[in-house]
């Protein structure tokens, strides 16, 4: 009979869902020798365990380990005890990080999946082969495995050892383990860890230097032209006077001059945020090494990895001036102060620069060339003189900084409310209520196999209560997690740190335009027909946010005072 603390658990109405009671095999031969690290008994048990953790309906009983053991028989101490074990029931799903770990001689691998596994209805996983015969079945296998011994040659042998090592280098990567043989520009191995990455102080002012400079409104040519001036070698010959055995994959003489590129890839590079990204190119197999790009939606990313170099704000900012149609001027390094900003209202395209002289001045404007380059009727002659438009542009970013100032001690004044205080209360006291259902889920949890092993409760209650229990604790992970996000909106609401407020706020009394200014608050500028502008700015939801904010609150915010006349004497 089951113990009462179950009882309303067990009272749930469900079908219990199979677990698999899960063995994983690992084996190294001395014959393996040190053909690559991923046959490691100790690479084959993490990528085991990695996949464990993915497969809900697995459930590990024991692993079985032979280290030192042919794979071309199986006469191998942990191999025939897993088989005992799955003979006596102790055991039903094996799995193997590929069949090569499993055995070698392919007859033997054959009878075992085909006859032996299919009586004892025994699941069995190769991961790398992508194998498991619950669902592939075994007549596939069948055809892979009846190859004589005469046709596994080195070649198979070679292109097993390849996936083999892709499989342990990708779990690495997933797990955001830095594995290429030289750090990425601005970057050193951690002596302590080849696998993390360290700042190099050398390189790294050079690194922040390329995206200020852009963000600047300096074109990527100026600043190629910049490094090469200043005599700093690109990124391939640091390398060699590091003492590295770098050689450029393109083969090329180094003769230590920057080309735009390297800039172009400094900027789009997302490692120097913090985050690893690997996985941007492959070999085509084991046979050709040439290098083939991988689509960007498939790279391994894995956030926060090592110290960044530069913020994400900045690293963000500098993506948008790629999707920006900029140009500069012929005879300078530096790009307009509006370029890539202004269209037309009416057919969004990118307006270009024109230049009158006439015997009382000369005026810069910016026209609409729709009409005259592409076909009459699609647009008009939209044009606005710059010195007008940076006058106005000027007038609405003042009024914005005025609008974030305001919208700063509104905020205040409400996250200091007392009133609004108390009622997190509540959310606190419903916070503590599900912490304190979590903690009584982990106690369960903790005493289900106790219980089982003790008689308290069956195998089919243990492997019921353990999903159900599992649910409920997901659940109320759920909870959690909301409720403290409610916690933190009650107790500070939306702040200063609100991204419109900060960063219009920062700029306070501005007296003139800068290219940066430009590119960190505004997303587009349009100008319509007759001279009227349209001022898109960033930040569009967080400004929202602030709006709604301040009107849910507004009865928090205190009327001004009005200021009392004295009297007259």
């Amino acid at each position: 009979m089951s113990n009462a603390k179950y009882a309303e658990i067990l009272e749930q109405s469900s079908v219990p869902k199979k677990v698999w009671k899960t063995a994983l095999y690992l084996r190294l031969s001395r014959d393996d020798g040190t053909e690559t690290e991923s046959n490691s008994i100790a690479s084959q048990r993490e990528i085991l365990k990695e996949y464990l953790k993915r497969c809900p309906d697995m459930e590990l009983v024991e692993i079985y380990s032979d280290d030192g053991y042919s794979g071309t028989n199986f006469d191998r101490p942990d191999f025939i005890r897993m088989m005992e074990d799955v003979y006596s029931g102790k055991i039903n799903c094996i799995v193997v990080k590929d069949l090569s770990r499993f055995g070698r001689n392919y007859i033997e691998i054959g009878n075992y999946l085909d006859n032996i596994f299919v009586r004892q209805r025994v699941r069995f996983v190769a991961i790398n082969n992508n194998y498991d015969n619950l669902s592939t079945g075994n007549n596939v296998v069948s055809n892979l495995l009846t190859l004589s011994i005469t046709n596994v040659t080195n070649e198979s042998q070679a292109a097993s050892t390849s996936v083999n090592v892709r499989g342990t280098l990708n779990l690495r990567r997933q797990q955001g383990k830095f594995i290429g043989s030289f750090p990425t520009y601005g970057y050193l191995k951690d002596p302590d860890d080849k696998h993390h990455l360290i700042i190099d102080e050398e390189t790294a002012p050079i690194v922040r230097m390329i995206f200020e400079r852009f963000i600047a409104g300096e074109s990527i040519i100026g600043i190629t032209k910049d490094l090469n001036e200043m005599g700093i070698p690109n990124p391939s010959m640091y390398k060699k006077q590091k003492g590295l055995n770098y050689k450029h994959p393109s083969g090329r003489s180094n003769d230590g001059l920057w080309p735009d590129s390297s800039v172009r890839r400094i900027l789009q590079n997302r490692m120097y945020v913090g985050d690893m990204v690997q996985g941007r190119n492959t070999t085509y197999s084991y046979k050709i090494k040439q290098c083939r790009a991988i689509p960007k939606d498939e790279w391994i990313v894995v956030e926060g990895t090592h110290e960044p170099i530069i913020s994400q704000e900045t690293f963000d900012n500098a993506q948008a001036l790629f999707n920006k149609h900029i140009r500069k001027s012929p005879k300078k390094n530096t790009v307009d102060l509006f370029s890539g900003l202004v269209r037309c209202a009416d057919c969004k395209r990118v307006m270009n620069k024109k230049t009158n002289q006439h015997p009382y001045g000369t005026y810069h404007y910016y026209r609409c060339v729709t009409a005259r380059k592409l076909k009459k009727s699609a647009c008009t002659n939209h044009t606005i003189r710059i010195d007008k438009l940076e006058k106005a542009v000027l007038l609405t970013i003042q009024n914005m900084i005025n609008t974030a100032t305001t919208m700063s001690e509104l905020l205040s004044q409400i996250n200091n409310n007392s009133a609004r205080k108390k009622e997190s209360s509540h959310i606190e006291n419903a916070l503590k209520s599900q912490v304190s259902e979590r903690e009584k889920l982990v106690s369960m949890i903790t005493d289900l196999y106790p219980d089982w092993k003790s008689g308290v409760i069956t195998v089919d209650e243990y492997q019921m209560l353990k999903e159900r229990l599992n649910e409920r604790l997901r659940i109320a992970d759920e909870k959690i997690a909301s409720l403290n996000k409610s916690a933190e909106q009650f107790q500070d609401g939306i702040t200063e740190e609100n991204e419109f407020v900060a960063h219009f706020k920062k700029y306070g009394n501005i007296e003139c335009l800068t290219r940066p200014l430009l590119t960190e608050l505004v997303e587009e500028i349009f100008v319509h027909e007759g001279g009227d502008i349209e001022v898109v700015f960033k930040f569009q939801d967080a400004y929202a946010q602030v709006v709604e904010y301040i009107e849910l609150n507004k009865q928090l915010i205190e009327p001004e005072k009005p200021t009392k006349k004295k009297k007259s004497a």
